[in-house]
């Protein structure tokens, strides 16, 4: 594998990842049967 196509696998991978995360967590404090980090 060149460096090139494995930095692009790694930086696309981590964006992914990064995009799902947020995602989650955003859904997380926005809908109400998840409220785990509040307490009201």
């Amino acid at each position: 594998m060149n460096s090139d196509v494995l930095a692009f696998l790694i930086s696309a991978t981590l964006l992914i990842v990064y995009l799902i995360f947020s995602a989650l967590t955003e859904m997380g404090t926005k809908i109400p049967w998840k409220n785990q980090n509040q307490d009201d």
